[in-house]
């Protein structure tokens, strides 16, 4: 029995543990309207990894994911890839960068689909 439990508080342990690449990367946690992420962030490259249950669309998930990713890095998110658990982006770090509530970037998918990620503040 003792087993079972402590290999339960293992995996819950690990639900937002970073995937292959991140293993090092600064880790903070952040909520926008209404989704938590763990984010990730190493350099050019960030990883957010929903930590909460919602039913939303993953242009909507990859937006607030974007702004949280954002706020974690204070780079700019240029295009996100992944699913509705965890998205990776590529990060601009370059001296135009523009606040953290502001998102436009591109959810890249299978097949060549893009779908624009257009986030404004207020």
């Amino acid at each position: 029995m003792f087993v079972f439990l402590a290999a339960c508080l293992m995996l819950l342990a690990a639900c937002d543990a970073p995937t292959r690449g991140f293993g090092g990367a600064e880790v903070s946690r952040h909520t926008v309207d209404g989704s938590s992420f763990t984010i990730h962030h190493d350099g050019g490259m960030a990883q957010a990894v929903r930590t909460n249950r919602q039913l939303l669309r993953i242009g909507t998930l990859a937006g607030r994911a974007a702004i949280a990713m954002q706020q974690a890095s204070g780079c700019r998110v240029r295009d996100l890839a992944g699913d509705a658990a965890v998205l990776i982006a590529r990060l601009d770090c370059g001296e135009a960068v523009a606040p953290a509530c502001e998102v436009d970037a591109i959810l890249k998918g299978r097949r060549g689909m893009q779908i624009p990620v257009v986030r404004r503040c207020g």
